[in-house]
């Protein structure tokens, strides 16, 4: 140890150039790590789904999900399994812990598939297995918006986009909106066909012929090896209509002469709405390992390159990006470390003179750019984490600076060069700065391991203050030394300064005039009765912990914020089309748009084949509205417009609206959220409803519950007398491929046209106006016997059929879903949803599983009572092995309780709701922090009593505080000072000399500043006074049974 600090100090040129090289690859590294409003929550799921042409919910959920869910729940590592069976459709989501491997899970996934394969229908397609996300909102969405351009220039500008864009690293899927895939369709003309005596099955069968490619093969002969070639693929829309279908009186009847040729588009699944205009949108999502920032960027890049060359009348708009207010954001926040680090070196420059604060100040930008060195590495983002991180490590990181350079100063002032001075400094403080700050991150290890959502969205700040505290052990032991026995001195303080520390160091603090002689007095007083000190605090403490507790505000998972996103969801129930769909969706976009403040509006259109939907087959689509970030820009705040919203569209007959803000914080899901699952599937549907029943009358803290029980829909059921169908000669599958002439159409084959890049489906269909129920009559089937009415052996029965079964962990399942109302807090809710479900005794069988936020919650609460436990037993064995001593170890780890009740004491006296997630971290943070006084403190006394022995406990306890009462207060109130804005709601950008109540800084960091400052001030001050309590109770208890003994002893003697 001396040995080291020795070889660094002496060697000073090679100590300087290390500094050196460490700011300048900090700063090296810093300029290579983008800024992120947030940190990228990447939890891998896997997504399996199989397309079966025609079968009904149950069919699929019976032949295809259940098969394929046997097999995966044995997938290693599994978390979750859950499937939706849909009309010609089944999905399987599965997801695995954040740390397993998207690539090893998804082949394990691909393995377990292959091997349930021939368990499978023949007909059904091969299950496609791929990386997915259950993100609700993508990247960003590229709205393209034109009022005159046609439906294929807007989609040939989209589809070069999304070509372009799933080129990008880090891209997952790009989903066009608003517009369907081209198709050449042959519109049937029935009369022609009637007149030729030709079936709509010959019209298959020509085309479909006629669209092979030929393998012709080589003719080999003397002359050489020539390839053959049959020119028999559809290449334009002309050799589609000139194929041959009959002969008819030595004439060629081709395909043109009985069917109308038209390039069109599909049917209609989604329209998409910018601003009230038409639009088409691009929907990136990117892949769970990508950053979010570094995609967005790169897709702008395309975007700003496809602007120069956009037709008249077409713009491009983008929504859902959050790169510029990541910017923005951390730009804010930046500013806000400004003003803490402005703050927090007045204070020391006030408290150490100039040129020790700059030896002080000095170590902020060495440990922040140290810290860089290892988050360009590992990939993080500048984010508000990261930033966050660095802005509550100021206060701490210098403390192991302020402790040696204020001891260097005392030598000093007794007469020792400074050379030698701060050679004594590191070497007296090494081990209690190495162990005060190993303890602070013995406290914050445990959090590395934190999984989940939740985990990885605040693991970037604890990683962040893990690297910059680790900096700051080496700047206080190696390079503090090394620059202070250089340009070290005692500056220019007074000689009433200069004789007070040599009071302290061998006088009789009580003698000293100022706050430090009257903090010595008094603890010349209270010493004399320890105990009585001791058992008022602690009973002060318990009654906070009671108050807190019994009248306490309680709190919620995450932070109230002013919402920058708001999303009006809306549900209708019927068999509605895609034009009645968006027709709704108009009504409300139309009174959305009456409402001053948003940036922009856009509609999305929902498509029941998108798993992120959770199922709601009721779901029509929603509107977003963007707030400008820049607040000056708004006419009313984001609660207000939320408020206006609800009101104005509170009474909108025969549609379900759901208006709500987008959280910002770890993606949970909804705040309440309930799984209701079993084996009894009406019991499950039972309990589901009367679930959402309870909770819409009889709790009057929740708004806007819903359920995922999909309404019935009408459905046209096909009843085939089988036997008679066989007596024809005719298959079910040709019944099926007749029908679909009058639905979707059969596909028959696909051609590429030299206008785009992709094949076009060809497809043959009964015009609109005939794709009626009453034309199955008309429809005849080939047979044995000729041309027959689909009507002899089919008929045809209205029924209603649910649209899609949901799973989970193997069996039917339902979710009740809510948001608190304003003002509700969790404990206002979740006591009586459990006491519901614990009194509904006719439900026992089933099993109710909390998700969404509420699930998020419980697994914090666990994980952090047993990191706080791991953390503390870790800081108990470093104290140890410092201390030597329970009794000591025990003293300073007490300092805990009281930070927890400070924090306590200011919720409970302010009532300011705590932020489960924020709260809960802070009271951790300061776990760390508030033990770092009595660290030092106690090992001060212990050095004291080795060297004073001729003077009583008493007095060395007096010596010790008085000795460490001015490093206690500086480094609590550099980082009590730094966060105390934050800890009171403003936010103050000294970079845009701008301060604001609220705003999105200050709402954040709020809760976890507050905690800090309460916890920090109550415990510093309690400590200073408990503390030397404690180390003179052993000897008062000494004492008293000395005196009983004597008594006892003078009683004997008397006898």
């Amino acid at each position: 140890m001396k040995g080291l600090i020795n070889f660094f100090l002496e060697r000073y040129r090679s100590t300087f150039t290390i500094l050196a090289f460490i700011i300048a690859s900090g700063a090296a590294s810093l300029s290579q790590i983008p800024a992120s409003a947030y940190a990228d929550i990447n939890i891998p799921y896997v997504f399996v789904s199989t397309f079966y042409d025609g079968v009904s919910p149950e069919d699929s959920e019976r032949l295809i999900a259940k098969p394929l869910e046997s097999k995966l729940k044995t997938v290693d590592e599994l978390v979750k399994i859950e499937s939706y069976s849909r009309e010609s459709m089944s999905y399987i989501i599965l997801e695995f812990p954040d740390s397993y491997p998207v690539d090893k899970s998804v082949q394990n996934v691909k393995d377990a598939v292959d091997e349930v394969m021939p368990e499978l229908p023949q007909d059904a397609d091969q299950p496609q297995v791929i990386q997915f996300t259950l993100d609700e909102f993508p990247v960003m969405n590229v709205n393209i918006v034109s009022k005159s351009a046609t439906d294929r220039e807007l989609l040939n500008i989209a589809k070069k986009l999304q070509d372009e864009i799933e080129k990008l690293p880090g891209i997952l899927e790009v989903n066009i909106n608003g517009i369907p895939d081209e198709v050449l369709e042959a519109e049937i003309n029935k009369t022609k066909l009637d007149s030729y005596r030709v079936s709509p099955f010959a019209l298959y069968n020509a085309i479909s012929q006629n669209n092979k490619a030929i393998p012709a093969g080589k003719i080999v002969s003397s002359t050489g090896e020539f390839y053959v070639s049959v020119p028999s693929v559809f290449e334009t829309m002309e050799d589609v209509g000139n194929i041959p279908v009959i002969e008819n009186n030595n004439a060629v009847v081709s395909l043109e002469d009985l069917v109308k040729l038209k390039r069109t588009f599909k049917d209609k699944k989604s329209i998409a709405n910018v601003n009230g205009e038409r639009a088409v949108s691009v929907t990136v999502f990117k892949k769970s390992d990508a950053r979010e920032v570094v995609v967005a960027q790169k897709v702008n890049v395309i975007v700003d390159e496809a602007k120069k060359f956009l037709p008249d009348g077409m713009e491009i708009v983008i929504t859902e990006d959050r790169t510029d207010m990541s910017v923005e954001l951390v730009s804010e926040l930046l500013g806000n470390i400004m003003t803490a680090l402005v703050l927090v070196m007045t204070l020391v420059v006030a408290a150490m003179g100039v040129r020790s604060s700059i030896l002080v100040g000095l170590s902020i930008p060495t440990c922040i750019l140290f810290a860089c060195l290892f988050l360009s590495p590992i990939g993080y983002t500048f984010n508000f984490m990261v930033c966050f991180g660095i802005l509550i490590s100021l206060g701490m990181l210098i403390d192991g600076a302020v402790v040696v350079v204020e001891y260097a100063d005392r030598k000093m002032s007794e007469g020792f060069d400074k050379k030698e001075a701060y050679r004594i400094a590191a070497t007296r403080m090494f081990w209690p700065v190495v162990v005060s700050i190993m303890t602070t991150l013995a406290i914050f290890f445990p959090l590395l391991f934190w999984d989940g959502i939740s985990g990885q969205f605040m693991k970037p700040m604890i990683i962040t203050l893990v690297a910059v505290l680790s900096g700051s052990i080496l700047y206080a032991l190696i390079f503090t030394p090394a620059i202070g026995s250089i340009f070290g001195n005692l500056g220019n303080r007074n000689e009433q300064s200069i004789q007070n520390s040599i009071v302290l160091e061998t006088g009789d603090p009580k003698s000293l005039k100022g706050f430090t002689g009257e903090y010595a007095r008094f603890l010349d007083r209270i010493l004399d009765f320890p105990l009585k000190m001791i058992t008022f605090i602690f009973l002060l403490v318990i009654t906070i912990y009671i108050l807190f507790f019994q009248h306490g505000p309680g709190g919620n998972f995450f932070v109230e914020e002013d919402p920058d996103t708001i999303i009006v969801e809306v549900e209708g129930r019927g068999n509605l089309n895609v034009e009645e769909k968006f027709n709704f969706l108009k009504e409300v976009q139309n009174i959305v748009l009456t409402v001053p403040g948003p940036e922009t509006v856009s509609m999305q259109q929902a498509s029941t084949e998108d798993p992120r939907q959770r199922g709601n087959s009721d779901r029509i689509g929603a509107i977003f509205l963007e707030m400008p970030f820049d607040k000056d820009l708004h006419l009313q705040s984001g609660f207000d417009v939320l408020n206006e919203l609800k009101d104005k569209l509170k009474n909108i007959p025969g549609l379900n609206l759901t208006i709500r803000e987008r959280n910002n914080g770890p993606p949970v899901g909804s705040p309440i959220e309930i799984d209701v699952f079993g084996s009894d599937y009406e019991m499950v549907y039972e309990a589901t409803e009367a679930l959402a029943n309870y909770m819409k009358n009889d709790i009057p803290g929740v708004i806007n519950t819903y359920t995922t029980i999909p309404t019935k829909q009408l459905k046209w059921k096909i009843k085939i007398d089988k036997e008679k169908a066989s007596q024809f000669g005719v298959e079910t599958s040709d019944i099926g491929a007749a029908i679909q002439f009058m639905t979707n159409g059969v596909k028959v084959g696909e051609y590429r046209p030299n206008d785009v890049d992709d094949e076009l489906d060809i497809r043959i269909r009964f015009p609109k106006e005939e794709r009626r129920l009453d034309m199955f009559e008309n429809l005849n089937v080939l047979t044995n016997f000729g041309s027959v009415p689909l009507s002899s052996f089919v008929s045809y029965e209205p029924e209603y059929e649910v649209p899609y079964i949901r799973r989970v962990a193997g069996e039917r399942a339902f979710t009740v879903a809510a948001e608190y109302a304003p003002g509700a807090l969790t404990q206002d809710v979740i006591p009586l949803l459990n006491q519901w479900i614990e009194d509904t005794k006719e439900y026992n069988d089933l099993e109710f599983v909390f998700g969404g936020e509420q699930e998020e919650t419980d697994k914090n609460a666990a994980f952090m009572q047993g990191a706080a436990a791991v953390g503390v037993f870790l800081m108990a064995i470093l104290l140890t092995i410092q201390l030597n001593s329970f009794y000591q170890v025990w003293i300073v780890i007490s300092a805990i309780f009281l930070s927890t009740a400070g924090v306590y004491l200011g919720l409970t006296i302010t009532q300011t709701p705590m932020s489960f997630l924020f709260t809960n971290l802070g009271i951790i943070a300061l776990a760390g922090i508030v033990v770092n006084n009595n660290i030092v403190l106690v090992d001060t006394y212990n050095r004291l009593r080795r060297e004073n022995e001729n003077i009583s406990l008493k007095e060395v306890i007096i010596k010790t505080a008085s000795q460490r009462l001015r490093p206690i207060i500086l480094t609590t109130s550099t980082t009590v000072i730094g966060l105390l804005p934050l800890a009171s709601g403003f936010g103050v950008d000294l970079l845009a000399r701008d301060i604001e109540v609220g705003g999105r800084v200050a709402e954040w960091w709020n809760p976890m500043s507050f905690a800090v400052v309460w916890g920090l001030t109550f415990s510093a001050f309690l400590t200073l006074i408990l503390t030397p309590c404690w180390l003179m109770l052993p000897e008062q208890i000494k004492d008293f049974f000395v005196k009983i003994k004597s008594v006892k002893s003078n009683s004997l003697t008397n006898e």
